[in-house]
């Protein structure tokens, strides 16, 4: 019998926080309502509920409960929610018996969509499920008849995934609400057959105990030819890329290109499924040596090949030397390692490679280099953690006489072994501390999460915390994961400001003693509280990023390293609060370098056990379009790292341990992101990192993409409201962690995103529209992550998502698990800083 209810908005709702008060359960016919184990129930909330959110209170005899509770976000402001309450003891439901819900969230808009939403039942799971009837067609093709059809069932960041089968129907269970039908094509391993789904109807309504039927049929066949190209150890060549085409020979148009090193196979799907084809390999000029390769014929079919190149493939002919000159090589290097690294002169008649030791040596090329003006390059590479780069001048003139030595200049540049942080490239992301945090960051398999420190995220500049259950809760949080994990370290990175120039007004923040007082001392409350959960599982309980916005806002506004600002009595105030007993250092001076000293002593004097770092921004310089321009990234970087050394921010004796660097906390294609001038493309991507690189070059630093957003772009496949910004898509999911929906071709873009037009004011930086942009990036490829080379470029971390942006947890921004399984994906082999780490690809 369905059970009735009286539910009422407590009393103080406000756009943050409400109560609904559920009271008077009954029986349609009026009877009380006996519970002997339980109360079940669903209802719909403006934001995620949790365990503790729900309370019971009774007229007569108190029961002892215990809650439970689930929560599924369907859009960014509607949640279902699942709680049990579980009784101790039998008890018959008085008329004023009250389940009393607290809600982080807006109750007053619409606040009947809330309380008319609950479905209760007593002993048993409520009554709100219906069914899906998905009939699906006979299998297109003989090759697909053992590869199931599989469709998603997508209600908010809940999917249903439903195996058909051929020529059936399967009956699927769904919890009542809209759901939207989506499946990929099915395929053979190789995709040399693919039929696409069709799906109708491709959205429905689930009401409770009725059965909506779905019909699965498939488009027409797609057959195509598949080829592996396996490049075997062809001699001589070891450290060359190999330029390698596929032509139709038909019509001489280029099937597929791409570049390959030796030992490396490459995947070429979706050719014609019949013709002729020809495989071409660009010849390579190498140590005196004219490499040629035979043309190979294939006789396309639909099926998988293998075609293996090895040297029986190649011509090597020797070139007459006379004339060439020995190249000496002086290499300093800053230590002696069991490590080589290849030195490359490049020239358009002409390549040479030379091995060599690093250690100080005077050494020569091994063979006789013809003389020519040469292109120089070395790459940087990891030891022990540690990155190295390797210097040289870019140009190298030989001439007939006796040429001077190449310099080659080998220096120790970022230490990636950053305390508390894994010894590989690792992911986290921002926490709201909502009930489903913990499932979502397990998902992801993550190494850190982090999340804003005090009440008001931004340093509470005017009262004196008591405590800080944020870094509390994120502490315990991590902790949580990590047992979740399997023990999988996982540390809380918290962020706090002592003064927070975000909001502008800079000369009236730093002038404000009162509030730098209050705001160091709520510093010292977070570094006491995280000092708490110091244990021997976990020698650094916690990372800190400290004051974002404030160095780029200083070097933005021209404050100078002297700038005056109240330091020391401020900072004497917090002490005294905390009873903090130390002396300041004389060296702590009554300006900026002073204060950004004092909050470096307050770390390694209060807590020395705590790893933290500063944060910059792109628009340090004046402006952050730059990004979209043609100004060498490197350049910028080194403008900010010299403003950053102007501060001696990483100087001294309590030197920070790394370097956040900010891109914007906004999703690309939401009017937060691109309405500010945010909205990124492959080549605005590759240029931030750039800028990563050159700031860890410079300083020779660690440092940590932050706040960035991992949202996707979304396909040609994928349902895209008309009004999209709800939906969260962006650019930085796909670029960094890979996307071969959209591969190398912007077409692969769904067409409303491509359409998107930028406001005027940016649209000499970033174009009209979205289309644009991408067509600016071109030639991309964004298949594979570009994270490869991160910690060549001196990156050890990236944390992703924001407040208000897509990252790890599915109650903000996008909910769907994409980055989640990208982010588990990942962890099955992490780039690791160790002399083998640091692939490119």
């Amino acid at each position: 019998m369905k059970i009735e209810y009286d539910a009422v908005i407590g009393s103080g709702a406000g756009q943050w926080y409400g109560q609904i008060i559920v009271s008077d359960l009954r029986y349609e016919d009026g009877s009380a309502v006996q519970v002997n184990q339980y109360l079940a129930m669903t209802f719909n909330a403006p934001a995620a509920i949790s365990d503790t959110d729900i309370y019971m209170s009774f007229a007569q005899s108190w029961v002892s409960t215990g809650v439970s509770v689930q929560s599924v976000q369907i859009d960014s402001n509607l949640f279902s929610i699942s709680a049990t309450l579980d009784f101790a003891q039998s008890h018959l439901m008085d008329v004023n018996d009250r389940i009393t819900i607290g809600v982080n969230g807006d109750l007053t808009k619409d606040p009947n969509a809330y309380l008319g939403s609950f479905v209760i039942a007593a002993d048993a799971a409520p009554d709100v499920s219906g069914a899906a009837a998905v009939t699906c067609s006979a299998a297109p093709d003989p090759a697909l008849s053992a590869v199931a059809p599989i469709v998603k069932f997508i209600r908010g960041s809940e999917i249903t995934p439903v195996t058909l089968e051929y020529g059936a129907t399967v009956n699927q269970t769904l919890a009542q609400g809209d759901y939207t039908i989506q499946g990929d094509n099915v395929s053979t391993v190789d995709e040399t057959v693919i039929a696409p789904l069709v799906i109708a109807p491709a959205e429905i309504t689930v009401s409770t105990n009725t059965t909506v039927p779905v019909n699965v049929s498939f488009g027409a066949t797609q057959l195509s030819s598949a080829l592996d190209i396996a490049i075997g150890a062809l001699t001589g060549l070891e450290t060359e890329t190999l330029k390698v085409t596929l032509v139709d020979t038909t019509n001489d148009s280029t099937l597929a290109a791409f570049t390959s090193r030796i030992n490396t196979t490459t995947s070429l799907r979706l050719l014609p499924a019949s013709g002729t084809a020809e495989l071409r390999i660009d010849d390579i000029l190498v140590n005196n040596v004219d490499y040629s390769f035979q043309h190979v014929d294939i006789v396309l079919a639909n099926q998988l090949q293998t075609i293996a190149i090895t040297d029986l493939l190649v011509d090597a002919i020797p070139i007459d030397t006379t004339g060439f000159v020995t190249v000496p090589v002086h290499v300093t290097a800053d230590a002696t390692l069991t490590q080589q690294i290849t030195l490359r002169l490049s020239s358009g008649a002409m390549n040479y490679t030379q091995t060599i030791d690093v250690e100080t040596q005077l050494t020569c090329f091994d063979v006789p280099v013809k003389p020519d003006t040469y292109t120089v390059s070395a790459e940087a590479f990891l030891f022990g953690g540690m990155v190295y780069t390797v210097d040289t001048p870019a140009e190298l003139v030989v001439t007939g006489a006796t040429p001077a030595p190449l310099e080659v200049s080998i220096q120790a540049s970022a230490n990636l072994n950053v305390p508390g942080f894994p010894p590989y490239l690792s992911f986290g992301g921002c926490a709201d501390l909502t009930p489903g945090n913990q499932a979502d960051f397990v998902s992801a398999r993550a190494s850190s999460v982090f999340k804003y420190a005090g009440n008001d995220g931004a340093g509470d500049p005017n009262t004196y915390l008591t405590n800080d259950p944020a870094t509390t809760t994120t502490i315990n949080l991590a902790r949580s994961i990590e047992t979740a994990l399997g023990g999988q370290p996982v540390l809380p990175v918290m962020i706090s400001y002592t003064c927070n120039l975000s909001l502008g007004n800079t000369p009236g923040m730093l002038a404000n003693a009162d509030q730098h007082a209050h705001s160091f001392a709520n510093l010292i409350l977070t570094l006491n509280t995280a000092n708490t959960a110091i244990d021997g599982a976990h020698p650094v309980p916690t990372g800190i990023i400290v004051n974002p916005d404030f160095i780029s806002a200083c070097q933005q506004g021209g404050i100078s390293a002297s700038y005056a600002m109240p330091v020391r009595t401020p900072l004497q105030t917090a002490l005294d609060h905390w009873a903090v007993d130390v002396p300041i250092p004389s060296s702590i001076t009554e300006d900026v370098t002073g204060y950004v000293a004092a909050v470096n002593w307050l770390f390694y004097t209060v807590a020395p056990k705590i790893v933290f770092g500063w944060q910059v921004n792109l628009w340090g310089v004046g402006r952050s379009e730059w990004i979209y321009e043609d100004a060498d990234p490197l350049d910028i970087a080194q403008q900010t790292a010299a403003y950053i050394d102007n501060l001696a921010v990483y100087h001294g004796p309590w030197q920070p341990h790394f370097l956040a660097i900010d891109r914007y906390e906004a999703d690309d294609f939401t009017q937060r992101a691109y309405v500010n001038g945010y909205c990124y493309g492959p080549r605005e991507w590759d240029r931030y990192f750039d800028f990563c690189q050159g700031l860890s070059r410079a300083l020779k630093l660690p440092v940590m993409p932050w706040q960035i957003p991992a949202s996707r772009t979304p396909n040609t496949g994928d349902l895209v409201n008309a009004d999209f910004d709800s939906q969260h898509w962006g650019t930085g999911g796909s670029c960094i962690l890979g996307d071969p929906a959209i591969g190398a071709d912007y077409h692969n873009v769904h067409p409303a995103i491509l359409a998107l037009q930028f406001p005027s004011a940016f649209t000499a930086d970033m174009g009209a529209t979205a289309e644009d942009m991408f067509i600016r990036s071109e030639p991309f490829d964004i298949s594979r992550p570009v994270y490869s080379d991160f910690p060549l470029r001196g990156i050890f971390a990236v944390l992703l998502g924001g407040g208000s942006t897509t990252g790890i947890i599915s109650t903000v921004g996008n909910p769907e698990p994409w980055t989640r399984n990208k982010l588990n994906a990942y962890m099955d082999d992490p780039i690791r800083f160790d002399n083998a780490s640091g692939r490119r690809g």
